[in-house]
């Protein structure tokens, strides 16, 4: 049970607020874990059990403020998160947020970015590793 997402486009992020990623393609989806019609942010657990969740996110370059990436579980609780700083005017930010988690069937998780440069600023398409977002059960629990 596992599927991994991304979307092949760049998403734009606000100044200080949290920004759910959506996801217009599917690389795999073994057990109907994500739609590309509605709630494309979401990956649902169709299956209960313990699932290894990884999200990859890169943020355009820009020398202000902070990056923050974090799976949020069921639209309220935070279950994992990474935050840098930035890289300087010249440089991306590539980060990668993980978690595992005992899910019940019905639950779903998404991919939450935010920055604060003082603008809005996009979480870039690059092919084969951002924004994407992947689930693959490793136990029962």
């Amino acid at each position: 049970k596992c599927c991994r997402v991304y979307n092949s486009a760049n998403i734009s992020t606000l100044d200080s607020a949290d920004t759910v990623l959506t996801f217009d393609s599917e690389r795999y989806d073994t057990d109907t874990m994500h739609s590309t019609a509605s709630n494309t942010g979401r990956i649902t657990f169709t299956t209960a059990g313990v699932y290894a969740i990884i999200g990859n996110v890169r943020f355009a370059a820009n020398a202000a403020g902070i990056r923050q990436a974090f799976i949020r579980l069921n639209g309220t609780t935070d279950i994992g998160r990474v935050r840098m700083p930035n890289q300087g005017a010249g440089d991306a930010v590539v980060m990668q947020v993980s978690a595992s988690y005992k899910f019940a069937a019905t639950d779903y998780v998404e991919l939450v970015a935010q920055q604060n440069s003082g603008g809005a600023l996009n979480v870039e398409f690059s092919a084969g590793y951002s924004p994407e977002f992947m689930a693959e059960k490793v136990g029962t629990g």
